[in-house]
């Protein structure tokens, strides 16, 4: 599940929201309160250190996945810091990747709307509970249905003739252009 991020609540708005168990990769300091990092191991959250870099996160998550768990991911990589509207940042391939390792497991795009006033970054300690919150699934697709959708067969096929820098550059234009279409579709289901 691919979500926009704006605030603190937007995790637990798609676990209660959600018919699965959803696991989200969260930063190592929302585990030092004790009292939070209860919460957090009560819906199995998945601690990640931000200085061990992305590809540690990525591998916790593919441990979810490969166990056929949900897993709740931001392609924005971080909450938007962002004052005013567009808040939508730019997705970040870790989201491709994952998609990639997975080919058949669906990604859904996931809009998230009023959570910001729900419970406002820097603002608020205690969500406002009264205040009104959007959740908006898109169509879920797999990474071999946006691959058949995007590029040529023989296109893929030419690659494996091509030395590991040529076909890493290419895959990196595949991750790149998942992601925007996957951020798109989150805009298009009405992302502010």
């Amino acid at each position: 599940m691919a979500a926009n991020h704006l605030s603190h609540v937007d995790p637990l708005i798609i676990i209660v929201s959600s018919r699965r168990k959803t696991h989200y990769l969260a930063k190592d300091g929302h585990f030092r309160n004790r009292f939070l990092a209860a919460c957090m191991h009560a819906t199995g959250q998945i601690e990640t250190n931000r200085e061990l870099g992305g590809n540690a996160a990525l591998s916790s998550a593919a441990v979810a996945l490969h166990a056929n768990r949900a897993l709740g991911i931001f392609p924005e990589g971080t909450r938007s810091k962002r004052v005013e509207p567009p808040f939508l940042l730019p997705g970040k391939s870790g989201v491709a990747r994952l998609a990639a390792s997975y080919p058949e497991v669906p990604v859904v795009p996931i809009a998230l709307q009023g959570t910001r006033e729900y419970m406002t970054p820097s603002i608020h300690k205690l969500p406002r509970v009264w205040r009104k919150a959007i959740i908006t699934y898109g169509q879920p697709f797999t990474w071999l249905a946006w691959l058949a959708e995007n590029i040529e067969l023989s296109a893929l096929q030419a690659l494996t003739d091509k030395e590991d820098d040529v076909v890493n550059d290419e895959l990196f234009k595949l991750f790149k252009s998942f992601t925007s279409h996957l951020m798109e579709q989150i805009k298009e289901q009405g992302a502010p």
